[in-house]
């Protein structure tokens, strides 16, 4: 049955790959594809706080969601971070973009969460006009990324906190 939309399965980590890479040549974004298919199966089987859904298309995954549950000091809770959905282009504007999210509220429903959160590029128009259509709320904040060569950097030789001089 074409456009299904279901949990992810094993078999689908090969293709699942593939759209992971469509997605970072989508947003403009670094690829590196190392041991990455057994790294989602790690993440993504048998790990409670994760889920990822896919589309069946015409023989192939049209498309994916994948989010996982987030704790929040400042809300004194949890809440779902939506951190992919993605489309192939001959996909879109079928309504399973709507699908996919609608999983994934589910989901925050089921576990009763606070709700969901989610980020895209600010370049990316379509997307925030789907996601305002659907009745979320952008926030204008900066996300900042920090690789593990720096976090190890900053580390130095001594990893004691308690050498916190500039927190804010």
């Amino acid at each position: 049955m074409g456009n299904q939309v279901r949990l992810i399965r094993r078999e689908d980590l090969p293709e699942l790959v593939r759209l992971c890479r469509e997605h970072a040549e989508y947003e403009r974004a670094g690829w590196h594809e190392y041991e990455r298919s057994a790294k989602l199966e790690s993440m993504l089987l048998g790990n409670e706080d994760v889920r990822c859904w896919v589309v069946d298309g015409a023989g192939e995954l049209a498309g994916f969601a994948s989010a996982m549950v987030e704790r929040s000091t400042w809300d004194a809770g949890h809440f779902l971070h939506l951190d992919c959905l993605f489309l192939r282009p001959k996909y879109r504007r079928l309504g399973l973009g709507r699908a996919l999210i609608a999983e994934v509220a589910r989901w925050a429903v089921q576990k009763n969460m606070s709700g969901m959160q989610w980020q895209t590029p600010r370049w990316n128009q379509l997307a925030a006009r789907f996601y305002e259509r659907l009745g979320a709320a952008g926030a204008e904040k900066i996300r900042y990324s920090l690789p593990l060569e720096r976090c190890a950097e900053l580390i130095g030789d001594d990893p004691d906190p308690s050498e916190e001089r500039d927190v804010p």
